[in-house]
């Protein structure tokens, strides 16, 4: 009984579906600020064509969220899938700046319908009291994906080229539609109406919050550092690999995370954020290879304990409309991604100092680790 979510073929379909989704746009993903930077655009620009895909998944989740409580889970999924290969082919044959803006945009609308529905669907198969659990197993795909994407889209990129990597992950990713088709999840009863009463709850709100944070540092430091290795002289490899470690440092900690935010939601945020904080300001200080991967694995740590932790405080005490709140919450990704190469974009551009996008991202994440610590101790102090 204990393993049975993870020996149900259709879950492991799922899951693996998971995996190489993640695994061929993050081929694609750590490239775009340098492939911009490549058409000689300026710091706000590689800003906007990064940050472009949010616009339409923060506008569009909610509308997936809904569909995905009333729908198929894994037809979004699919959806999704085929989205992105068509983002990856324009990429492939884009010229200038608008057509990588217009790819973004579409890759937007790819995460907005797949990321809600794998996330939901997995809340969907866990055991009573297994939630963390079972997200931290969903989150170990999700990371295997962004452990193998970064490293292998360097390679290929460093050996051919950025528009060699963006149609070989566009033909990958059609891969994946047989895969999904045959999985047929066993859906669980489902409220007939979406509720919004989840949106006010302060754990929800919380994680929320962390996460948006999170995402703001996190994307506006990763656009910067792979523009600034790049103008130091480092190749694709560099950032990949810096990518990749981070990524293959979280894995060992997905499950021990998620089985401890069944218990200790609160507490596990709370930490990993502080340990986030950290290895953000080991990056100002470690700015190049070989002592920069140092502070990669760090960061791997406190994203491992940080997704499934996060995850758990927003969903694990709900009850219904899972799929919408999970749009919700995941929103707060998009809205970091939109708003942190745009911030540290202008950051950049108007101080004239790289290294002003180093500093700022660690300042916000300890900022919000301590407001988890506050609501965690008022947690406890109002259950005792």
């Amino acid at each position: 009984m204990r393993f049975s979510i993870y020996l149900n073929s259709a879950t492991w379909r799922l899951n693996i579906a998971t995996i190489l989704f993640f695994t061929f746009i993050q081929m694609v993903i750590p490239l775009i600020p340098r492939y911009v930077l490549m058409i000689e655009a300026s710091p706000s620009m590689i800003g906007i064509a990064v940050s472009s895909m949010s616009i339409t998944a923060i506008s569009l989740r909610p509308l997936f969220g809904v569909l995905s409580d009333k729908w198929i889970r894994s037809s979004l999924m699919l959806l999704g899938v085929i989205l992105a290969s068509v983002s990856y082919a324009l990429l492939f044959f884009s010229t200038n700046i608008f057509t990588i803006i217009i790819a973004r945009l579409i890759e937007g609308v790819a995460v907005a319908s797949f990321i809600p529905s794998s996330i939901a669907s997995a809340v969907d198969s866990a055991p009573n009291g297994k939630v963390g659990e079972t997200l931290g197993w969903r989150s170990l795909m999700v990371g295997i994906g962004f452990t193998v994407g970064p490293g292998l889209g360097g390679v290929i990129s460093q050996f051919f080229s950025y528009k060699v990597t963006f149609i070989i992950a566009s033909l990958l990713l059609l891969l994946l539609i047989p895969l999904i088709q045959t999985s047929n999840p066993t859906r669980k009863q489902l409220p007939e109406e979406i509720s919004i009463r989840g949106l006010s709850d302060k754990y929800f709100l919380t994680a929320f919050f962390s996460l948006i944070v999170y995402a703001v540092a996190w994307m506006g430091l990763l656009t910067f550092l792979s523009a600034y290795l790049k103008l130091l002289g480092y190749g694709d490899i560099e950032i990949g690999f810096f990518v990749s470690l981070q990524a293959l440092s979280s894995l060992i900690l997905r499950i021990i995370g998620g089985k401890l935010s069944d218990k200790y939601p609160e507490r596990t945020t709370y930490l990993s954020l502080l340990i986030i904080s950290l290895s953000f300001f080991m990056i100002y200080i470690f700015i190049t290879p070989p002592h920069l991967y140092l502070a990669s694995i760090v960061f791997g740590v406190g994203v491992g304990i940080f997704i499934p932790s996060a995850q758990t405080l927003a969903l694990g005490r709900q009850r219904s409309s899972i799929g919408f709140l999970t749009s919700i919450y995941t929103m707060g990704m998009d809205l970091g991604n939109l708003t942190g190469p745009l911030l540290l974009g202008l950051l950049v551009e108007y101080s004239g100092n790289y290294m002003n996008a180093f500093l700022t991202p660690s300042i916000l994440v300890f900022t919000a680790s301590i407001l988890v610590l506050l609501i965690s101790e008022v947690s406890i102090k109002t259950k005792t």
